[in-house]
C-alpha cells in the first residue's frame, strides 16, 4: 500500500464531503484520516488515503479532477505522497493554548507565529475570531506543542512583547489548565 494526502479547497455547498469522499472511493482510496473545515463559505478538506501500489500520484490527481469537473464542484485539488512520521515524534513536547486579543491589525498572526518559529514551537491549530466592520476586535487562539527544551518563561515574555507591539494582550496556558478553566458544565 502507498499513502497519499489529498487536499480539497474551494466553495462550500451541501454534499461536498459526500462527493469528494465518493470520488476517493471510486479511485480505490481507503480514507485513513480526514479533517474538514469551513471558513466564511470556503471548504477545506484533507484526506490521508491508502491506495494499492501502482496507482501514481498523477493518475489519482487526473481521476479526481475529472470527477470534480463532472460533479460541477469548484474545488482546487492537491495530491501528494504522505509524509511518514509526525513533527516532534520522539521529542517530549507539552500542549499549550495561546490566546491573543485586542484591536485587529495587520501582521498580528505573522508576529506571534514568528516567535513560535524562533523557539521551534509547532502550531497545531489556529482560530481567528474577528469583529464586524464597526467592532475591529480580534481574538486569535493558537494550540501549540512546545518542546521540553524551550524555556517557557522566555517564550511567554517574547510573546507578551510581540503582542504589545501589535496592540494585543497575550495569554499562555498549559492546555490542561485552559480546558479546566474554560469547561462548561451543566447545573
Amino acid at each position: 500500500m502507498q499513502k497519499f494526502t489529498v487536499s480539497f479547497l474551494g466553495r462550500d455547498c451541501p454534499g461536498v464531503v459526500s462527493t469528494v469522499s465518493g470520488l476517493l472511493n471510486e479511485c480505490g482510496c481507503n480514507i485513513l484520516a480526514a479533517t474538514q473545515s469551513l471558513l466564511l463559505g470556503e471548504f477545506a478538506g484533507i484526506f490521508i488515503t491508502a491506495v494499492e501500489e501502482g496507482l501514481s500520484r498523477e493518475a489519482l490527481q487526473d481521476s479526481l479532477e475529472r470527477g470534480l469537473k463532472k460533479a460541477s464542484l469548484d474545488l482546487s485539488l492537491i495530491v501528494r505522497p504522505t509524509c511518514e512520521g509526525i513533527w516532534g515524534e520522539g521529542e517530549a513536547c507539552a500542549p499549550f493554548v495561546v490566546s491573543a486579543d485586542g484591536i485587529d491589525g495587520k501582521g498580528q498572526i505573522a508576529g506571534i507565529s514568528r516567535v513560535f518559529s524562533r523557539h521551534g514551537v509547532n502550531i497545531e491549530s489556529l482560530r481567528a475570531f474577528l469583529g464586524e466592520e464597526d467592532e475591529k476586535r480580534a481574538l486569535f487562539v493558537f494550540e501549540i506543542m512546545v518542546p521540553a527544551s524551550v524555556d517557557i518563561g522566555r517564550l511567554r515574555r517574547e510573546l507578551a512583547c510581540e503582542g504589545q507591539t501589535h496592540g494585543l494582550r497575550v495569554s499562555v496556558q498549559h492546555r490542561d489548565i485552559f480546558e479546566a478553566v474554560n469547561r462548561i458544565e451543566s447545573i
